[in-house]
């Protein structure tokens, strides 16, 4: 009989365990399930809308038919190109001379455009000291100078891409350094 009592008290208490174990279970796969769902509408997964970039946002303020225009034509693959070394020059100043050191960066779309700047480097190089070197001070020192001088130069270089018969020239230009004393 004491066996029987002994056998009895295991069987009874294998049953709360397992109740136990499967109670235990079943909480941790609700707590991972809630963590899973919690990271997902973080994510944005729930959203029933894209999230827009900061370019989309500011398209729909003024021109949102550019923007979908934009969006149908396959953007083109740009490349960078800096113009080494920095161009250091001396240029028109009210009493004294003045010297610059510009650092400049091609940008364009156009394979071709791009190897005929660099087959081109001299030619457009000599271009832009003669352009930089008739500059004003008092011009260069506002942003509306900057921006015009930044215009002037992709104007002088798509010049001398045309004289070499590339039909579609570089697409922008950037400042990488400005200097002036």
């Amino acid at each position: 009989m004491a066996d029987e009592d002994l056998d009895l008290d295991e069987g009874e208490e294998a049953p709360k365990s397992s109740k136990k174990l499967i109670i235990i279970i079943a909480a941790a796969v609700v707590v991972l399930l809630i963590g899973a769902g919690a990271g997902m509408y973080f994510m944005g997964v729930f959203d029933d809308e894209p999230q827009q970039t900061t370019e989309e946002q500011s398209a729909e303020g003024g021109d949102a038919k550019a923007a979908a225009e934009e969006e149908a034509e396959p953007v083109a693959e740009r490349s960078y190109w800096p113009l080494e070394p920095p161009f250091v020059l001396n240029f028109e100043g009210k009493s004294k001379a003045r010297y610059m050191q510009i650092g400049l960066e091609v940008v364009t779309t156009n394979d071709k455009a791009f190897a005929a700047v660099k087959k081109h480097l001299p030619v457009i190089r000599n271009e832009i000291v003669l352009l930089l070197s008739g500059q004003k001070y008092e011009e260069m020192v506002t942003p509306e100078g900057k921006e015009q001088l930044r215009a002037e130069l992709i104007e002088t270089i798509n010049n001398v891409l045309k004289q070499h018969k590339v039909k579609k020239g570089i697409d922008n230009i950037y400042f990488t350094s400005f200097v002036m004393q």
